[in-house]
């Protein structure tokens, strides 16, 4: 990966790949930094996007020390030195005790990160700060947030949906990564939004 990445860098790859396929206009459904590059893309290209879902997400990190710490882990002991304490914010301990083998997979598909890609998203969430986009996002927007997230709180997702006109909100009883925690809780909220008038 060559120089630094940054929310709008993911969106405008995103926007290459849709002009690539010929795709003109999409729904978006993003969990954490793709809630974080859907606040990009509705801000910044709004005739691309329908209706867009932003999952467990947040626009601000006020204070960038956790991840300035992550950072300074995974370069001085790989990705393995950081995945139980991800993956304790990312499911539930009740979950991860009930369901072993799903648990097991994300653990392996972060193992599995390239470092310097996963530095490279850490150092870009280290500096994030969208709050000034939300307000002009004017797709309908469904915000889903869980009960128990650390990583993005309630709060996080409250604060997305009080700044952008007209969105709504779902509260999920889930860590992080809810649509693996509460699937069909999640499909439901995500296919009742996209299908309502």
């Amino acid at each position: 990966m060559n120089g630094p990445v940054s929310m709008e860098r993911y969106g405008k790859d995103v926007l290459a790949i849709l002009d690539d396929l010929n795709i003109d206009k999409v729904h978006w459904c993003g969990l954490s930094m793709g809630g974080m590059v859907g606040q990009w893309l509705g801000a910044n290209a709004p005739e691309r996007f329908n209706k867009m879902i932003l999952a467990n997400t947040s626009c601000y990190y006020p204070d960038p020390t956790n991840w300035h710490n992550r950072i300074k882990a995974v370069r001085d002991g790989g990705i393995a030195s950081v995945a139980d304490a991800v993956i304790g914010g990312w499911l539930t301990a009740d979950f991860r005790e009930r369901e072993p083998d799903a648990t097991a997979k994300m653990k392996a598909m972060l193992l599995a990160t390239p470092v310097d890609g996963y530095l490279a998203a850490c150092e870009a969430l280290s500096t994030l700060d969208q709050r000034a986009l939300l307000p002009k996002i004017k797709s309908p927007v469904l915000v889903i947030a869980g009960k128990q997230d650390n990583a993005t709180p309630v709060a996080a997702g409250e604060f997305i949906r009080a700044n952008i006109p007209g969105a709504s909100m779902t509260l999920l009883d889930a860590a992080h990564i809810s649509n693996v925690e509460q699937s069909h809780a999640f499909t439901e909220a995500v296919v009742g939004f996209l299908t309502q008038r």
